[in-house]
């Protein structure tokens, strides 16, 4: 009968190994940062808030999500960005080089709001003012300040995820 190679049981755990990284790489990736919404950092999608249609651009990676709105000049009225977690946990925006006033909505996973601030100031020179979530939040929306009173969105309010532009 012949023996097996000596080193046939390192690399069944080199290949174990391998494939335990790459089913945490499946779940934990950019693909799967979301549960009912595929996502890719800076795509734009539809979000349907009180019968309007708002353009969000996505922020999934952790630079776009720091960089957010800043250095833009303005955000059309109906127009927004979502951010995009990989998990639920208390959030802190600023609006560090931000030249608009926004509207911050902190959502949970089952996008339901949680925290809302409304009509975030602009901020050119630091220090910046903080907006802490009062709960755990997986998704922040940020939209044109006066947007959230206008369309009469509230903490508790059920919203549903965006769709991609058909």
């Amino acid at each position: 009968m012949l023996k097996p190679p000596r080193h046939l049981p390192r690399l069944a755990a080199i290949l174990l190994l391998i494939a335990t990284l790459l089913a945490a790489w499946a779940a934990w990736g950019p693909a799967a940062q979301s549960d009912s919404l595929a996502v890719r950092d800076g795509d734009v999608q539809t979000l349907s808030l009180a019968g309007e249609s708002f353009t969000v651009e996505l922020a999934t990676t952790p630079a776009s999500r720091q960089r957010g709105l800043m250095h833009r000049q303005a955000l059309p009225a109906d127009r927004g960005m979502l951010f995009i977690f990989p998990d639920e946990a208390p959030r802190t925006f600023w609006m560090k080089q931000v030249r608009f006033a926004i509207d911050i909505l902190y959502l949970d996973t089952d996008w339901r709001i949680v925290h809302l601030i409304a009509g975030a100031p602009p901020c050119m020179d630091t220090p910046c003012e903080t907006y802490p979530s009062q709960r755990p939040a997986r998704y922040v929306l940020e939209l044109p300040a006066g947007t959230s009173a206008r369309l009469g969105m509230q903490p508790g309010q059920q919203l549903s995820p965006p769709k991609n532009p058909s």
